[in-house]
């Protein structure tokens, strides 16, 4: 509920100082947040690239392994005494019976086959020949024979002859004559050379499958990676795509998005690039970005979840905060509204020490005790003003009226009429002990009846046959307690409004009874009646004395039981007048 008042009340001190909190803490974790995930998907980026250079840098090491054992066979093979005596046989002497060529011949291809098995525990089985210049040409397993005369003028051949006991790359090529992931082999080739003068004698030649390259990065192959083998110009020399062979690695790439971005197919790829020797082999791996976002995507996601959680729990704690900050205001505030109420016994209680708040708590509890102080001031001065109006009223009954009813005992007297004399004595005389008491006295609605019969029985002797008089009260309310004298004004009203009216006998009447409303009591007479008018001028204290006393019971009834009881009057003009008493129960 207080949430839901807050988000009302959008001018309270606890929303703004809420929406102060839950904006700067919001604030904090969204720049943390956002923080955080930059930097998270900028380690991520470069740990998925660190990871793969790592892969890379294994892939380049086995391929290192198998160039390595291919350099091994070729070192053993091009050093051999018994090939390059062989070799160095002038073309014009080799012999040309066929025990002594069948002889050299499986010396060499012996000394080849022997170089192979020897390695096939690496998973090797490539293809060797040798070309000697003077003709002889020898294989391992392949019925292809080379011809020195055809083969001079290829590139690859001049480049052989003219390494310095380099090896050379013959790019890969596609052998129509292979069978399956065997159809793509690289050519790889040294100069044999005499040991003493440095001569070359021929060239060595081993073909390998380009799958023995495949093989060593396969099982890097997933979620849609790629990677290719390239030489120093570019050409690439394995991949998974073996229509790509051959072919420029720059030529199969569609668009380049920055340096290390590449498009291909329309899929975006980061480019990674690790080297192998220092022949120019590289190795370049295509990792589809969607792969090396999608661990930062998911970081993000549970950050963006932890950053939810901490936009909730920064709701919760800014409202708790202010709360805290604002409970003393609040304090004040509430204890305000029950001043405002009436309630001025009340004090503000501090929650905290030596603050600010402390000090208009003091300023707060300091002026409502003055005010309380002056309140009761004024009603101790109201009261003694009503007091003084009560007295006032009191002594309505004037000399005029005790001359003209002590007149009227004295002419019964005279008349011999002792009884009617002794009677209107003792009325008089109950009448002059009623107001006697103290005008803050309280005294019973029966007693205040009885003062009023009084009263009335003292009237009716002095204008005898002039009005009626009838008294109702419930029995149920004679013990209510009500001020003294609030009747007699009412009463002196009603019966001078009935003599007023011209050919007219008075009808006075009294009516008390108990509802769920409060008491009642309604005095009633069938005099002149009264305007709106002078109703009004009846309730704001204008004209005679009469009329001041009905205000002033209207007032006290109303300073006794509070601001909602009082008199109620009724009047027709003609017809008569009807004020009804309004008191609680």
């Amino acid at each position: 509920m207080r949430i839901i008042n807050m988000k009302i009340n959008r001018n309270s001190i606890i929303f703004k100082l809420f929406c102060i909190l839950f904006t700067l803490l919001i604030s904090i974790a969204i720049l943390v947040g956002m923080w955080t995930i930059k930097d998270t998907n900028k380690i991520m980026k470069q740990e998925m690239y660190r990871m793969n250079n790592q892969v890379l840098g294994e892939i380049g090491n086995n391929i290192l392994i198998l160039l390595s054992n291919v350099e091994t066979i070729m070192d053993d093979i091009v050093v051999n005494n018994k090939l390059i005596e062989t070799l160095s046989i002038p073309k014009e002497n080799i012999p040309k019976d066929k025990k002594s060529i069948k002889s050299m011949n499986a010396y060499v291809q012996g000394l080849l086959i022997d170089k192979v098995f020897s390695y096939s525990k690496f998973n090797m089985k490539p293809e060797l020949y040798v070309i000697g210049k003077n003709g002889l040409t020898y294989s391992t397993y392949s019925k292809t024979k080379y011809d020195v005369e055809g083969i001079e003028n290829n590139q690859w051949y001049k480049d052989i002859i003219n390494s310095t006991d380099n090896t050379v790359l013959i790019n890969t090529y596609k052998d129509e004559a292979g069978i399956g992931p065997y159809k793509y082999i690289f050519k790889m080739g040294r100069p044999i050379k005499d040991l003493i003068t440095g001569e070359v004698l021929g060239v060595l030649i081993i073909d390998i499958s380009e799958k023995m390259l495949y093989d060593r990065y396969s099982e890097s192959l997933s979620d849609g990676r790629d990677i290719y083998i390239v030489d120093g110009n570019g050409k690439i020399i394995s991949s998974k795509d073996k229509r790509s062979i051959g072919m420029h690695y720059e030529d199969t790439i569609d668009k380049y998005r920055d340096n290390n971005i590449i498009l291909k197919d329309n899929i975006e790829f980061m480019k990674i690039k690790s080297n192998i020797n220092d022949d120019g082999w590289s190795i370049i791996e295509e990792l589809p970005l969607k792969v090396l976002r999608e661990p930062a995507i998911q970081i993000t996601r549970r950050l963006l979840i932890v950053l939810l959680i901490l936009i909730i729990i920064s709701i919760g704690v800014s409202y708790k905060l202010s709360l805290w900050i604002t409970r003393p205001i609040l304090n004040i505030k509430n204890r305000m509204k029950e001043v405002k109420a009436g309630n001025l016994k009340i004090e503000a209680e501090s929650e905290c020490c030596g603050d600010e708040i402390v000090q208009l708590e003091d300023a707060f509890n300091s002026m409502v005790k003055k005010l309380d102080y002056y309140i009761d001031e004024i009603k101790r001065e109201e009261q003694e003003k009503r007091m003084a109006e009560l007295s006032f009223l009191q002594a309505q009954i004037n000399p005029h009226f005790l001359y003209n009813t002590l007149s009227g005992i004295r002419f019964l007297i005279s008349m011999n009429k002792n009884e009617e004399a002794e009677e209107m004595v003792y009325r008089f005389t109950r009448l002059l002990r009623a107001l006697l008491p103290k005008a803050s006295e309280c005294i019973t609605l029966k007693e205040e009846i009885d003062n009023i019969k009084n009263y009335v029985e003292l009237q009716k002797m002095r204008y005898p046959g002039a009005f009626t008089f009838s008294c109702d009260i419930e029995e149920k309310i004679n013990d209510y307690k009500v001020p003294s004298f609030i009747l007699q004004p009412i009463v002196e009203n009603a019966i001078l409004y009935s003599m007023e009216k011209e050919n007219n006998k008075g009808i006075i009447s009294i009516v008390g009874y108990r509802n769920k409303d409060g008491i009642r009591i309604v005095v009633k007479d069938n005099g002149i009646g009264m305007s709106e008018v002078k109703i009004e001028g009846v309730l704001k204290r204008e004209g005679s004395v009469n009329r001041v006393g009905v205000i002033n019971v209207h007032e006290r009834i109303g300073l006794n039981y509070g601001s909602q009881y009082g008199l109620n009057i009724n009047s027709i003009e003609g017809k008569g007048t009807k004020v009804i008493f309004i008191l609680p129960s």
